[in-house]
């Protein structure tokens, strides 16, 4: 389904035998979206934020992709919420979104890009709990990472997190699954993480980016394969014979975890160093 909304409708679909949707639209509107859907399974949704979800009836659901795209004043307001007036139509909206996370909470495996990302990070409160959610698959961007401690805390049974790139917009908010600012408490929401895998795409190389996949290789408790894939050919920073050294010798010592089996793909030169013994 393509650009069915109107632009200032409330729109509903519903049927009672729909197994798989996909809807994608690059409509704005003021109009609300509602799902009356009970025995969908696949949801593929990508869509600028309607001004609501009154209805996300979804309880069959396995497997959900959400796209959310912003304006660029939708964007400001995710990003900085607190110089923005609480009845402001785009706060609310956005905070709406919550209602949809409500409706696909029975989901297995869910995937969303980075825009959708900052959007949860106003949502924090009224994250539902994914009781049954196996994989998570997020896009990070230039994204902030609020909502990432949230929802890895709200998904208990959570085995498989897949993250394209790990850099991200620091704050003091993003809690630490990252550790981009030195705290006390260090790697404390993901200590009680049962996640044995991770996947890691769009690594260039970057010294944030070895910290990071460091920090996780130390608090996920639970943590058995790690696989990092290197973005495209080999990435400039590789080309620089300290810096390969250096990350080199970080990725032999996680070559040599005995809890943890790290792979990494996509770099021929980088590999041939990590491997030679």
């Amino acid at each position: 389904m393509y650009d069915v909304k109107g632009l200032d409708s409330n729109e509903t679909v519903s049927s009672a035998s729909l197994k798989n949707l996909i809807i994608k639209s690059s409509l704005v509107s003021s109009g609300s979206f509602s799902f009356d859907t009970p025995r969908l399974v696949y949801l593929g949704y990508s869509d600028f934020i309607p001004a609501d979800y009154p209805l996300a009836n979804l309880q069959n659901l396995s497997e959900a992709r959400i796209n959310i795209s912003l304006t660029d004043d939708q964007v400001e307001r995710a990003r900085f919420p607190n110089e923005y007036n609480d009845e402001y139509d785009d706060a609310v909206r956005l905070v709406n979104m919550a209602k949809l996370m409500s409706g696909i909470r029975n989901v297995q495996t869910l995937c969303f890009n980075s825009t959708t990302l900052e959007v949860l990070s106003l949502c924090c409160e009224s994250m539902p709990v994914f009781n049954n959610l196996k994989v998570l698959v997020f896009y990070s961007g230039q994204s902030r990472w609020q909502a990432v401690p949230v929802l890895l805390k709200n998904c208990p049974h959570l085995e498989t997190l897949c993250i394209t790139g790990l850099l991200h917009v620091v704050t003091e908010t993003c809690g630490d699954v990252c550790d981009c600012i030195p705290r006390e408490d260090k790697g404390r929401s993901i200590t009680s993480c049962q996640v044995k895998r991770i996947e890691i795409e769009g690594f260039i190389g970057t010294m944030r980016e070895t910290t990071m996949i460091s920090h996780f290789l130390e608090y996920f408790p639970c943590l058995e394969e790690l696989l990092i894939t290197v973005e495209g050919n080999c990435p400039r920073q590789f080309d620089v014979p300290e810096a390969t050294d250096f990350r080199a010798q970080m990725l032999e010592l996680y070559y040599k975890s005995l809890s943890c089996n790290v792979k990494l793909h996509g770099c021929e030169s980088l590999l041939r160093k990590l491997t030679a013994q």
